[in-house]
């Protein structure tokens, strides 16, 4: 069976196969637009919670799992969680600001928990631009030595950024830096609100013209090492169409989940609706009996059929529904960078007939 005929069973039968753990919101930076909501609070998971979650997730034959955070690593059991994980046979991805893992941390991290790969953040292609807006001075030559580092000791890295108006002047050097540093780069070319429905980080978003000189820059690179943080993801889905259909567009609930800090069971890292909580029941349960989850299912499988009614705007709308609730608190509405890629996809259209 292909990869993309197991994502669509997966979507269409609600197959888990991936869930991100967000082990801390503790963090050595302290990045401008990062959504993280600090005010959350509530009784924070223990090892043996982890420990049994994992095992729990093993069993419903759960295939990826990743170490997020805030900064993962500031978590005080992190490498117990991760040798636990790859004990069980995980695929683990580790998400970090990068900012801890100097030689000697790579190399135990590469030894303990061998994942398959660690991303990384990069949030311009100077030490100007990045650390203006990490807000810790030294941050990137920092980072530059340590993405060094991680190679030296035998770790797969890829980095992670944010376009905004801050950065949008250099995105092409930050582009040929990721491939420099010979290693794959994913810049998201939206700003998101904090997870409290906060929007302040909006005032970042990328102007018109960085969007426009953004993807002006992806088409100049057909490399392997850049790319728009969708292709992906669209690549799969697109796929998956051609294995029978699916009756959804994205995995939020279907075939994936995360976790915060206190438990709580979200139906992805970006739709902030708790649909269960670990200290009350365990993930096999709230995957097989929740209904909130269910309530989740259903809504993603009617933006699916509201996107298709769109044909090729509704494709290229890239719609994420966890982005819609936390935009406008509705997961059916479209929200500003939609929007805006559907009026783009509309105006390229109409530049095609003319040419034609």
């Amino acid at each position: 069976m292909s990869f993309s005929s197991t994502v669509t069973r997966s979507w269409n039968e609600n197959r888990l196969m991936s869930a991100l753990l967000e082990l801390t919101y503790a963090c050595n930076l302290d990045c401008v637009f990062c959504y993280n909501d600090l005010a959350l609070r509530g009784t924070k998971l223990s090892f043996e919670q982890y420990r049994a979650l994992l095992d729990g997730l093993a069993s419903m034959n759960v295939l990826h799992v990743s170490l997020s955070g805030g900064e993962p690593l500031a978590h005080p059991r992190f490498f117990d969680i991760g040798a636990h994980a790859r004990a069980l046979g995980f695929v683990v991805r580790i998400k970090s600001s990068g900012h801890a893992i100097h030689p000697a941390i790579a190399q135990r991290i590469r030894r303990e928990i061998d994942p398959f790969v660690v991303e990384v953040s990069m949030h311009g292609a100077t030490a100007e631009v990045h650390d203006r807006q990490t807000r810790v001075p030294g941050s990137f030559e920092r980072l530059v030595r340590h993405i060094e580092g991680m190679k030296e000791a035998g770790l797969r890295v890829q980095v992670n950024g944010v376009l905004t108006r801050w950065n949008e002047h250099e995105v092409e050097k930050l582009l040929d830096l990721g491939e420099a540093l010979d290693v794959r780069m994913q810049i998201d070319p939206d700003v998101k609100p904090k997870d409290d429905g906060d929007r302040s980080p909006l005032a970042l978003e990328a102007t018109p013209a960085g969007q426009i000189r953004y993807a002006a820059a992806l088409r100049a690179r057909s490399s392997t090492t850049a790319d728009g943080g969708t292709r992906l993801d669209g690549a799969v889905m697109q796929a998956a169409a051609k294995h029978g259909g699916t009756a959804k567009h994205c995995g939020a609930g279907s075939n994936t989940v995360a976790v915060d800090p206190y438990g709580n069971v979200l139906p992805c890292v970006q739709w902030r609706v708790p649909v269960g909580n670990l200290h009350e029941r365990t993930i096999t349960e709230i995957w097989s009996e929740s209904r909130p989850l269910e309530r989740v299912r259903e809504t993603v499988s009617e933006v699916h059929e509201r996107l298709q009614s769109l044909g090729d705007a509704g494709a290229a709308a890239r719609f994420c529904p966890g982005a819609a609730h936390t935009h406008d608190g509705d997961p059916l509405a479209i929200y500003p960078a939609a929007e805006r890629r559907i009026q783009n996809s509309a105006r390229a259209r109409v530049r095609l007939a003319v040419v034609s």
